[in-house]
């Protein structure tokens, strides 16, 4: 009897595990406190709608925080663009140009990131650099840019 109470406990089981919906992992979903880390609270106003698959940073949230925007195919053929939100590290902030969480005097201010949102366009694409010439030269640019005016302005 025992053992037959066992198993209709874990028949029961396996069936609703199996038949549960899967939840749906949805953007902004970070580490707990992870506001902290921003002057306020978190701004879920960024969107991969409209978007490819690549890394964004978010300005509205002095790009601290960035996305990957996934686009997936469907069993029934259609397609859904996934979202995924990140956050940077203490005391960094999401470099568009290279595409990594970095010290902010060494990424795009965070204004001019959506300027190199382009870069992303060139994921998959074969016999192509990431990074050309003319995008080396107009990261260099800002940066050292950025860098005299922060220098100037202390």
């Amino acid at each position: 009897m025992k053992s037959l109470f066992i198993i209709l406990v874990l028949f029961s089981y396996v069936t609703f595990t199996l038949t549960k919906p899967r939840m749906k992992r949805s953007p902004y979903e970070l580490a707990m406190d992870a506001d902290k880390l921003l002057a306020g609270p978190i701004k879920e106003t960024f969107s991969c709608e409209g978007l490819r698959f690549g890394y964004y940073a978010d300005v509205d949230n002095e790009c601290k925080i960035f996305h990957i925007c996934y686009p997936r195919q469907l069993a029934d053929g259609s397609a859904i663009m996934e979202h995924y939100s990140f956050i940077c590290g203490n005391q960094t902030v999401f470099n568009q140009f290279s595409q990594t969480c970095s010290h902010p005097d060494e990424a795009v201010p965070c204004e001019q990131s959506r300027d190199f949102y382009y870069l992303n366009e060139r994921y998959g694409v074969e016999d192509e650099n990431f990074h050309r010439d003319e995008d080396v030269n107009a990261y260099n640019s800002i940066v050292s840019e950025y860098g005299t005016r922060k220098r100037g302005s202390k």
